[in-house]
């Protein structure tokens, strides 16, 4: 069995704040800054980039949430409320931050309002009825906070920052390479949080990219349970069962993805492989022409288009499809050659 990996939480942090002297305006490197910071114990170093992070992006939730925690974790609770009572205006019935702000005002003996947002945070989202019913505060339809139940309360760790900064460092080092590494990240969130979506298709990922295709199809299927709108991890789905040869699901979640997001001209594309490879050649068609409107530029789309229409023999059609890519890359000498052979055909 593989020895747990020391994580170069340090280096991470170095290469961030590097990244972060070169795109001083980018609110999410300001944002993940302001992770690894809280994870040094630099806690004032990160409310500067998470309060940066807001000023670049006053609307960036995660970056909401995290400072907001972050004066939770560190108990300036009025700071906390004045966070989570201006985002919860903006998304009222969101369950995670009527949850917080419960939470936060049980902290402050405040229970008249802590059961008004633990009522919303019910209402909105059904898995707070289960936490609070494990705690004795939901009971036959009503919240009842008396003095043990509150005690309890009091105590529930806030743990969205630190899931989510695990979450963060696992999508980085799969991206250094470093799938291994990444993998046991990941874990580390859903211990936290189990009931993340994103960290559900983040693992699925870089499970794929490790060639665990089982294990990548189980966490992504995890994903869309909890947000069956997630159209790029029905689209990432549809490349693990492609990579496995498994067309038929493969082509299923890409339809779902394309049927989430009709504007996205590479979802069309994918598609429109995956039903040549199951001989769907005029869907395939109709699918490139699609992504064409989108995106009169895309060249692959293009090529694509122009070699289906050479298979139906449809010489003429697909001869303007090589002429409109050669204006656009005139030194693709492949296209080239097939717009010869297919000129040459036009003429007999």
């Amino acid at each position: 069995m593989r020895p747990r990996t020391e994580i170069p939480y340090q280096r991470i942090y170095l290469e961030i704040e590097e990244s972060v002297r070169r795109h001083p305006n980018y609110a999410d490197l300001q944002n993940q800054l302001g992770l690894l910071s809280m994870k040094q114990g630099e806690m004032k170093k990160a409310e500067t980039h998470f309060l940066e992070a807001l000023r670049l992006n006053p609307k960036y939730r995660e970056a909401i949430l995290n400072l907001g925690l972050l004066y939770l974790e560190t108990g300036q609770l009025k700071q906390g409320e004045s966070v989570f009572l201006s985002a919860a205006k903006e998304d009222r019935e969101g369950g995670l931050l009527q949850h917080i702000l419960g939470v936060l005002y049980v902290r402050m003996e405040s229970p008249r309002a802590a059961v008004r947002h633990i009522r919303r945070a019910i209402r909105s989202d059904s898995q707070y009825a289960a936490f609070y019913a494990r705690r004795g505060v939901w009971r036959k339809g009503a919240v009842c906070l008396d003095r043990e139940s509150r005690e309890i309360i009091k105590k529930t760790p806030l743990n969205y920052h630190h899931a989510h900064f695990h979450s963060f460092i696992g999508v980085y080092l799969s991206r250094q390479g470093d799938t291994l590494s990444a993998i046991e990240e990941i874990k580390k969130a859903l211990e936290l949080k189990g009931d993340e979506w994103l960290f559900h298709a983040n693992l699925g990922f870089v499970y794929y990219q490790e060639g665990q295709y089982p294990k990548a199809i189980l966490e992504y299927a995890k994903s869309l349970k909890m947000n069956p709108s997630y159209g790029i991890g029905c689209a990432n789905l549809s490349y693990v069962y492609g990579a496995m040869g498994r067309t038929r699901e493969a082509l299923r979640y890409m339809k779902r993805a394309v049927a989430i997001h009709p504007r996205f001209a590479d979802l069309r594309y994918n598609l429109a492989i995956l039903y040549s490879d199951r001989a769907m050649t005029r869907e395939a068609i109709f699918e490139l022409k699609k992504a064409l409107r989108i995106n009169s530029n895309y060249v692959l789309a293009r090529i694509y288009l122009g070699v289906l229409l050479e298979e139906r023999m449809k010489w003429r059609e697909a001869r303007r499809e090589y002429e409109k890519v050669l204006r656009i890359t005139p030194e693709d000498t492949h296209v080239r050659q097939r717009l010869e052979r297919v000129s040459r055909t036009t003429k007999t």
